[in-house]
């Protein structure tokens, strides 16, 4: 397709080789926008240097008010992001939010404004719209890879990872170390369900690659996720691809996704019910059918959704 806008994405998340695990679905997400004509500049602000990631990024956005032009829109990637993309008034702003940069009280304190000030915001489900206070805000999770997140044989998963055959896994794919995820409460529940199965293992995997993960929630029985809060979780949406049971809280989309699925199961942030249904999924013993869902959300479907605003955006300039 024919190139016809020029973007320049803004983003303190981007996998690189040192973080291969850092936000992929916004590399998903860029490359599918490429191929629908979207002609990419990344501005990647390196947060894991600190604040002189941002202040040498905020400093590259200010010139931009002084130079040719050379972009049709910014696009902003987490409400960190687009405060040091509203630095300039050149061009619009379109910016999405994943999820804390708005739930959480702490990075809320810089989303709420950012949200105001940019020209068209992007967020994960309906509680963010409500939160954000703009009612023009489009509702785009991120779309699934699947070349990389589709059903394969468990045993084969488990052979490739060297995981026991006899043991029941439950995946965790988060740092166990943020607060928001819950983690204690993910271990009471395996205090709990081990009482019936005595083969019970909790993996917790973070900081791995997207293809390591994928083969993880293959080879796992079931994953958990308990959060306090959540946006769009990218974990359900690969784990439902892969065809891996899910017990979760209610969160963001989670119900909307994971509905009329066999073998995934809402729960309550109760740990005698966590543990309930994750023993309900292993005496079931199956795989769920997660990927007939996830078929037509993958990362194509999102961009052409992201794309249609910045046309619309492009339009009104």
């Amino acid at each position: 397709m024919e190139t016809n806008i020029r973007v320049l994405v803004v983003t303190n998340s981007y996998p690189t080789e040192e973080h291969p695990y850092d936000a992929p679905c916004i590399k998903d997400q860029i490359e599918a926008l490429q191929k629908l004509g979207a002609s990419i500049d990344i501005l990647h602000i390196y947060r894991q240097k600190g604040k002189a990631a941002y202040i040498q990024a905020g400093f590259q956005i200010l010139r931009l008010n002084f130079q040719r032009r050379r972009y049709d829109l910014i696009h902003a990637y987490y409400g960190h992001s687009g405060l040091i993309a509203r630095l300039q008034l050149r061009y619009p702003l379109v910016v999405t939010f994943r999820g804390s940069d708005l739930l959480s009280r702490r990075d809320g304190i810089i989303g709420k404004p950012v949200a105001k000030l940019a020209d068209r915001i992007i967020v994960m489900s309906e509680e963010m719209k409500h939160v954000a206070k703009r009612s023009d805000a489009s509702i785009i999770p991120f779309g699934v890879n699947l070349d990389l997140f589709y059903p394969r044989p468990v045993d084969k998963a488990r052979r490739e990872l060297m995981l026991a055959s006899d043991e029941k896994l439950i995946l965790f794919p988060w740092d166990p170390t943020r607060p928001e995820k819950r983690f204690d409460l993910v271990e009471d529940m395996i205090r709990i369900v081990r009482e019936k199965h005595d083969r019970v293992r909790l993996i917790a995997i973070y900081g791995e690659p997207h293809t390591i993960v994928a083969k993880y929630m293959c080879a796992c029985d079931a994953m958990v996720l308990v959060s306090d809060h959540e946006g769009s979780p990218m974990a359900v949406r690969e784990a439902m691809a892969c065809n891996l049971p899910i017990i979760a809280v209610d969160a963001g989309d989670v119900r909307q996704i994971i509905s009329g699925v066999e073998g995934c199961y809402l729960c309550d942030r109760d740990v005698h019910d966590i543990a309930a249904k994750v023993e309900l999924v292993l005496s079931r013993g199956q795989r769920s059918d997660g990927f007939e869902k996830m078929k037509s959300l993958n990362a194509l479907w999102a961009a052409k959704q992201v794309f249609d605003i910045y046309s619309s955006v492009f339009q009104k300039r």
